[in-house]
């Protein structure tokens, strides 16, 4: 019932694979299928699908932190390239490129391709399937740039010379792009079989289900929040809201995936550090990489891997009774990494290394154990402990398989609350549906709609939030943490107030770590400050009324009259 993407390098006899910025001029794409008995039977389609696999998310090269979060403000970076992008959205330092800049359309041009070309398939039971999986890719690589340019023209055919008028045509408003994604996810929807059908390796009906309540959440907070601003009209987003519930629900009800769970102190942790997922009823869909092709276990065996968790982080995490640390009779402090996981929420213990936790399992079964951080390779003190393989297997860290989630459940049951949050409908009901059962997984106490308890430190975004919107917000951020989720959460719900003219911090600078690196950088109240020097300013200097939407490229802007730069660029 899994889905698993097995990373592979496969050579296609007469397709070629090239890469060029100038794709809206090309007849066919240039990963082009010369082959003239191809799309001829289904598994024509699979093969060219699967290059399309080949682009979803996953771990990047060894060495690099393993956390797609890098760069915000709940991962800081200590390096200068890795996280880069996030880092400089949030620091207002984008500048307006004269080419590239993430404007690019490859990959929509090879879905197009395939779309136009799929109804040519003659032979075998699962050609609708595949069509389907053709609109849920289309679907997934607009909303990527959607994501960073709003407005968008709409293209779902490989065009000619000749068809100027798409060619040199004006960009479709957001509300536009945001219906089109989803009405492609509703033909994915309505083609492609579930996981029962097509094994283990596919995008099912599910995924694409959970993907456009994904889509529609976005959207939805996006013109709530937004509304009213350059980077949106006047509408409230109520109405992608009740779409994002309805998909999540029915996801739910399909009754085909459930919370993976087990010893409440080490399921959440245990979650994230297997290779082999098909026998995980939590996950819908993740890449399987061979350590003998790709070799990057060390980015989760050697953890940290210039990145660590920032003391902002931190604060999210609830009192093991439940309350936020602020207002908790439970709470005794967290100012050192001694105390950071006493009487918290085991997420935190499980996601985050502290004096004590295993570090090493030796090939011969020795155990070694976690004193102080490495400073050289964490900037902030909190090595990450999620994702951190802790076993060594043949002769070094390497020699592993490993796995990389791309869908799981937890993300149906969440966008499920926040929707109906949002909508202002939530009910004890709906909590128990959703984010109860992700509490249960830890031992949580329930969250109970009707005794919130009021937190004075609740995030301040800039604009009052009701109590209930607060905890599944806190829920979201906790649950999902370094999946690569932060930097679209604060860009959809306008959350600058969050980060601007504030930089992230780390664990206080004990004797004990000064005395193995000594001269490192604090703040006032002694805690570690790695970002000082490294934020223009000292701070975050994104700019509201600009960095919400990236700027398109000089050449393009050139080339076509007719498209227009985004607010104050």
């Amino acid at each position: 019932m899994k889905r698993i993407i097995y990373i592979i390098t496969i050579l296609f006899a007469g397709m070629t694979f090239n890469s060029c910025d100038s794709e809206l001029l090309e007849k066919t794409p240039l990963d082009q299928i010369s082959d003239a008995d191809f799309w001829k039977t289904e598994g024509d389609l699979q093969l060219y699908l699967n290059q399309l696999y080949n682009t979803l998310p996953g771990w990047p090269s060894a060495g690099a932190s393993p956390s797609l979060d890098v760069g915000t403000d709940i991962i800081a970076q200590s390096s200068t390239w890795f996280g880069a992008s996030n880092a400089g959205r949030l620091d207002g330092t984008v500048s307006v490129p004269a080419s590239g800049g993430g404007w690019s359309w490859t990959n929509i041009r090879r879905a197009n391709y395939f779309l136009e070309n799929a109804s040519r398939a003659e032979t075998g039971n699962l050609i609708d399937h595949y069509v389907g999986e053709g609109h849920f890719f289309r679907a997934w690589f607009y909303f990527e740039l959607f994501k960073d340019f709003g407005d968008l023209p709409i293209i779902t055919e490989v065009l000619d010379l000749e068809d100027e008028a798409i060619l040199y045509g004006a960009r479709s408003p957001r509300t536009e792009v945001a219906n089109f994604i989803l009405d492609e996810l509703d033909l994915a929807i309505a083609k492609l079989e579930y996981a029962s059908e097509v094994g283990p390796s596919r995008i099912n009906k599910d995924i694409a289900a959970q993907f456009k309540a994904r889509v529609a959440l976005y959207e939805g907070t996006w013109e709530k929040y937004h509304q009213g601003t350059a980077f949106a009209g006047s509408t409230d987003g109520s109405g992608f809201l009740q779409i994002a519930a309805d998909a999540a629900k029915t996801v739910m009800d399909a009754g085909n995936y459930s919370i993976s769970t087990g010893d409440v102190d080490m399921a959440y942790y245990d979650l994230f550090v297997q290779t082999d997922y098909s026998g995980n009823p939590e996950v819908m869909l993740y890449k399987h990489y061979d350590y003998l092709t790709y070799n990057i276990q060390n980015s989760l065996w050697n953890q940290p891997n210039l990145s660590g968790m920032t003391r902002e982080m931190t604060k999210y995490y609830l009192a093991s009774d439940g309350d936020p640390i602020s207002a908790s009779d439970a709470f005794t402090g967290d100012a050192t990494l001694d105390e950071i996981e006493v009487n918290r929420d085991p997420r935190l213990a499980q996601s985050v290394m502290a004096p004590g936790d295993l570090d090493i399992v030796a090939l011969n079964g020795d155990e070694s154990f976690f004193t102080i951080p490495d400073m050289t390779r964490n900037p902030t003190g909190y090595s990450i402990e999620k994702w951190r393989s802790k076993e060594i297997v043949e002769n070094n860290q390497r020699t592993r398989d490993i796995g990389y989630i791309l869908f799981r459940y937890a993300e149906a049951l969440l966008i499920y609350a926040e929707a109906k949050a949002e909508l202002g409908t939530i009910t004890q009901t709906d909590l128990d549906l959703s984010i109860n059962l992700l509490r249960d997984r830890v031992g949580m106490p329930h969250l109970i709609l009707n005794a919130i308890t009021d937190d004075p430190e609740w995030p301040d975004y800039g604009y009052t939030l009701p109590d209930y919107v607060q905890e599944v917000r806190r829920e979201r951020v906790v649950e999902l943490f370094g999946e690569g989720n932060r930097l679209d959460d604060l860009m959809r719900w306008r959350a600058h107030n969050l980060f601007v003219g504030t930089r992230p911090l780390g664990t206080t600078y004990t004797a004990e770590i000064e005395a193995a690196y000594p001269n490192l950088t604090v703040d006032a109240d002694g805690f570690l400050d790695p970002y000082v020097n490294f934020l223009s300013g000292g701070a975050y200097g994104f700019d509201p009324n600009r960095d919400y939407l990236l700027p398109l490229p000089i050449d393009e802007l050139t080339l076509n009259e007719n498209l227009t730069q985004n607010p104050n660029w």
